[in-house]
């Protein structure tokens, strides 16, 4: 195990998942390309979004990014808010955060998962800023374009640096972020 911890990881691999934290059901996946028909250069309208799957209703939210708080657009299945799109230049979107269980992200990552879930390692991640201060930043295995946002419950600090290795232990996936290629 402690020639796990010095590689970077942060708990035991085989970690299971369990139902009450992590859905096994897939309504949507998300790739390096982006969700469904919505991919870089799509344009920012409604009903195009709504294309990311079947049944989708498109509603105005108000949430956050890494820096700023705005009022975007968001895919709810039902009353489950799935994929919240946010604008880019050229009227495009831009940004693609999952933020549901029954979104995979590309290596089967879903909101809830700890970092050994994801198969996550520290070494992958960078501390948040702004509004993400406190959490950890990482890559996502293989696709570039997408990074996964871990918070760590009751985490107090510091906020300087990335937390230590111990207490990404306690680290849960929030958000599975897709950026547009230029």
């Amino acid at each position: 195990m402690s020639a796990l911890l010095a590689a970077g990881c942060v708990a035991n691999p085989a970690e299971p998942l369990t139902e009450d934290r992590v859905s096994s059901s897939t309504w949507l996946v998300m790739t390096d390309d982006g969700i469904g028909p919505v991919k870089s250069g799509t344009p920012y309208q409604e009903t195009i979004m709504a294309q990311v799957a079947p049944g989708v209703e498109i509603r105005s939210i108000q949430t956050a990014n890494e820096t700023r708080t705005e009022w975007t657009h968001a895919a709810f299945m039902g009353e489950v808010q799935a994929v919240q799109f946010f604008k880019g230049p050229g009227n495009t979107v831009a940004e693609m955060h999952g933020v549901a269980q029954h979104l995979a992200g590309p290596n089967g990552e879903r909101i809830g998962m700890s970092m050994a879930q994801a198969r996550v390692t520290r070494r992958d991640c960078r501390e948040g800023t702004d509004l993400w201060l406190g959490m950890a930043v990482c890559k996502a295995r293989g696709a570039p374009h997408i990074s996964l946002v871990f918070a760590i419950p009751q985490y107090a600090g510091p906020f300087d640096s990335l937390a230590s290795a111990e207490d990404l232990q306690r680290a849960e996936l929030q958000r599975i972020v897709w950026h547009a290629k230029p």
